[in-house]
């Protein structure tokens, strides 16, 4: 599987994703890291099953490391959405994000609705942000447009980049 690693650097409110590919499919699975669908006896999984939409078609499932503290828990849905706000504890949080079917989707910031957007990938390349700002609230929303995307975005708290 390929991802797209996103570096951000956001200024007080204002979210800045800056991205490109990383190489070809990933042949192990780092400590603490891999498939949420796969918990022991003893460790929940991250998350909850994306639910299906009435098309019968289903949010991409994400894989993130399970033992990271999340700031967001996995969400998803098929149009816009405002995520829970949430304050980093550190000075960088981790999205990771996918999407499916028609339209765009992108993460845009709140308090700053008229910034630009910015995207999620919708071609079956997860994407993956870090997000560099100060411990002050984040409020983000998922916008889609152009179609009935299916999306899927959880935010953890720190550099949580697969390895």
């Amino acid at each position: 599987m390929r991802r797209r690693i996103l570096t951000a650097t956001v200024p007080l409110a204002a979210v800045l994703l800056v991205g490109g590919c990383s190489g070809s499919a990933d042949t192990g699975t780092p400590e603490g890291a891999g498939s949420k669908t796969s918990p022991t006896a003893s460790e929940p999984a991250a998350s909850p099953t994306p639910p299906s939409s009435p098309g019968g078609t289903s949010a991409p499932a994400l894989e993130y490391p399970e033992k990271a503290q999340a700031l967001v828990p996995e969400t998803s849905g098929a149009g816009d959405k405002n995520l829970p706000a949430f304050t980093p504890a550190e000075e960088t949080y981790t999205i990771y994000a996918d999407c499916t079917g028609k339209g765009s989707v992108s993460l845009v910031d709140r308090d700053n609705p008229d910034g630009k957007p910015h995207p999620i990938s919708c071609d079956g390349v997860p994407t993956v942000g870090v997000i560099h700002t100060e411990a002050v609230p984040q409020r983000l929303m998922v916008k889609v447009t152009g179609g009935a995307a299916q999306w899927a975005i959880a935010i953890l708290s720190g550099d949580k980049r697969p390895v």
